[in-house]
C-alpha cells in the first residue's frame, strides 16, 4: 500500500469542512503539519497517509469519507454536493487597501461564493478569471463601502472604470481613466480624497489587477 493518497484537493476540502477551518493553514495545525506542507500536498496532488489517519482518529471520521466522500453507517456526508448550475469563485482573505506578497494564492482563500453559470455566461465572465476580495476604507464611498465584497474580473485590465490595482505591496480599488498622453488618472469616488496622475514613465510602478465587475454588501 502506498504511503501517499492522491486527490489531496478534495481531502483537504473535507478536512476544512469537518473541523470548520477557515483556511488550509488551520488544517495543518489540526494534524500537526506546517502551512507549507499543506500547500505542497495540494501542489503535488497527494497527501501522506499518516496525516489522514491522524485526522480520522481525532475527528472519529472514517477513511472512506475522508478519501472518497462516502459516509459509513451512521456517518453524515459533509462534503458539499456539486451543483452543475453554479460555479464557486474563491474569496480571498485580503482587503483592497493593503496586502503583502502574493495576493491570489491558495493559502489566502477563506471561502467561496457561488454564482449561477447562466448569469456568468450572460455577463461574459469566465470563472477562471474571477476572484472576490473585501473592500476596506471609505475612499470609494458612493460606489463601494467598507466591508463590501467585490468581484474582480482579472481578464479586464484596460481602463476606463473601477479597478483593483497594485502599488508595490498595497492593493487598492480606484477609478481609472486613461489620458490622451498615456498617463493614468487614479481617483476616488469619495471627494475627500485627491486624485493622482501616473505618468507614462512611472507606469511600471502600477499593476492593474482586474476590473471590479460586481459588489455585494449591506444596505446603508
Amino acid at each position: 500500500m502506498s504511503d501517499k493518497i492522491l486527490n489531496s484537493e478534495s481531502i483537504i476540502h473535507r478536512m476544512r469542512e469537518a473541523v470548520g477551518a477557515k483556511n488550509d493553514g488551520q488544517v495543518g495545525e489540526f494534524v500537526g503539519a506546517s502551512k507549507q506542507a499543506v500547500y505542497n500536498w495540494k501542489s503535488r496532488g497527494s497527501i501522506p497517509i499518516e496525516y489522514c489517519v491522524k485526522f480520522c482518529v481525532k475527528t472519529s471520521r472514517s477513511m472512506d469519507w475522508l478519501i472518497f466522500g462516502v459516509p459509513s453507517d451512521g456517518e453524515t456526508a459533509m462534503s458539499p454536493v456539486i451543483d452543475s448550475e453554479y460555479s464557486e469563485i474563491p474569496l480571498y482573505d485580503i482587503e483592497a487597501s493593503a496586502g503583502h506578497g502574493s495576493f491570489f494564492d491558495h493559502e489566502r482563500i477563506s471561502s467561496h461564493l457561488k454564482f449561477r453559470n447562466d448569469w456568468l455566461s450572460a455577463q461574459g465572465l469566465l470563472k477562471e478569471c474571477l476572484a472576490a476580495i473585501r473592500v476596506a476604507g471609505d475612499s470609494m464611498d458612493g460606489t463601494l463601502h467598507d466591508g463590501d465584497t467585490a468581484l474582480v474580473d482579472m481578464s479586464k485590465r484596460e481602463p476606463d472604470g473601477v479597478f483593483a490595482i497594485r502599488f508595490g505591496d498595497a492593493l487598492r480599488i480606484k477609478r481609472l481613466q486613461k489620458l490622451t498622453d498615456g498617463s493614468l488618472r487614479v481617483s476616488s469616488d469619495n471627494e475627500m480624497y485627491r486624485e493622482e496622475i501616473i505618468h507614462p514613465e512611472n507606469m511600471g510602478q502600477v499593476e492593474i489587477v482586474g476590473q471590479c465587475y460586481w459588489r455585494s454588501g449591506r444596505v446603508y
